[in-house]
């Protein structure tokens, strides 16, 4: 089977959980052509055995600003998109048509999925959210062009996951169970490349504004990125950790705590993982409220609000004090993988454009 597999760049947990489901996919069918089309830089696909890699899908959202939401900004962007979106969705087409996939992915840019529809491919979106929601959500005037959008999702069948709204745009939904933002884990991988101590791992690209990120006297702050980001932290490259064979996953196993944002990707892992975390919260995201729900009064939880006086390294001596949380069950990717190898033989409707 050949696939074309569309990924958001908006945030890189989108990215890291459709990482991992190609990883999996790929254990089972391993035969299979994989075409990722994602503006998420090449480096993150390393080692995850895809066949080739495209540019990816114009988005209705603007990439976020210091880790938040702008929403002028935004509105313009999505201004933009609408104008042009019979002009995108052409480009879309045209990929499409060039790779002749048999089954199309997205998580979860819209256009991909009309454009499987005009070409009558399968398309399956995979997501806890979509789009024409968080448009609705953040700019309310805007439902019309929320409509158009909620549109091109019409063409394709939802593999909605928790953590989001009761809502699909979808022409058919099917809810999956909790799927892992990234492999279980093996803390013997990263042994060696980690400092002496206790680990916080800093899961952050930028640090919330006004935050002054610190950690307890014995603890060591552990950053992976491509260039290091925060001064306080030890940075392990990605490069790094692939000269191991190792994965982000398997920091998220071998750390004390993790210190993050409220993201589908990292949220999953700490709760299957059944990690102590502290969440800094507070951002004009629409979906964090139900990223958040699960995490209220979970022991070994912190979260943190834009607002607050208390200190980061108050709230990992805090939570250090607390009961370890239990690890949840993670098996959506067996779901999403059924429904794939289901959908990838069957045909729909024809549209135009």
């Amino acid at each position: 089977m050949k696939i074309l597999w569309y990924v958001s760049s908006h945030g890189w947990g989108h990215a890291a959980r459709q990482r991992e489901l190609i990883r999996i996919y790929r254990l089972k069918y391993p035969d299979t052509h994989i075409v990722v089309a994602s503006d998420v830089p090449r480096w993150f696909w390393d080692g995850s055995e895809i066949n080739s890699f495209k540019e990816g899908s114009k988005s209705p959202i603007v990439m976020e600003k210091d880790g938040d939401i702008d929403l002028q900004a935004t509105r313009l962007h999505f201004q933009n998109f609408t104008i042009k979106s019979s002009e995108y969705l052409k480009v879309e087409v045209a990929k499409q048509s060039n790779f002749s996939p048999d089954l199309v992915i997205s998580d979860i840019d819209p256009l991909p999925i009309k454009a499987a529809g005009i070409n009558d491919i399968p398309a399956l979106g995979i997501s806890n959210f979509t789009w024409d929601w968080i448009m609705k959500e953040m700019l309310p005037d805007m439902k019309n062009e929320a409509a158009l959008i909620a549109d091109m999702y019409n063409h394709g069948t939802y593999l909605r996951l928790p953590l989001g709204p009761d809502h699909s745009p979808f022409n058919s939904t099917i809810d999956i169970p909790l799927l892992r933002g990234g492999p279980p884990g093996d803390l013997k991988k990263v042994k060696k490349l980690l400092p002496k101590g206790k680990i916080c791992l800093v899961a952050l690209r930028e640090i919330p504004p006004g935050v002054l990120l610190s950690v307890p006297e014995e603890f060591c702050a552990v950053s992976s990125l491509p260039e290091p980001a925060h001064p306080v932290c030890y940075n392990i490259t990605p490069a790094e950790l692939s000269k191991t064979g190792a994965t982000f996953a398997d920091l998220v196993a071998a750390c004390d705590l993790v210190v993050t944002k409220p993201g589908y990707g990292i949220v999953s892992q700490v709760l299957a993982m059944g990690k102590k975390a502290v969440f800094f919260t507070g951002r004009k995201f629409p979906e964090e409220k139900f990223l958040l729900h699960p995490l209220f009064n979970r022991s070994g939880t912190a979260l943190i609000g834009t607002n607050s006086a208390v200190s980061t390294s108050t709230a990992i001596s805090e939570v250090m004090e607390k009961p370890s949380p239990p690890s949840a069950q993670c098996n959506g990717s067996d779901a999403i993988i059924s429904w794939m190898q289901a959908s990838g033989g069957k045909t729909t409707l024809g549209f135009q454009i």
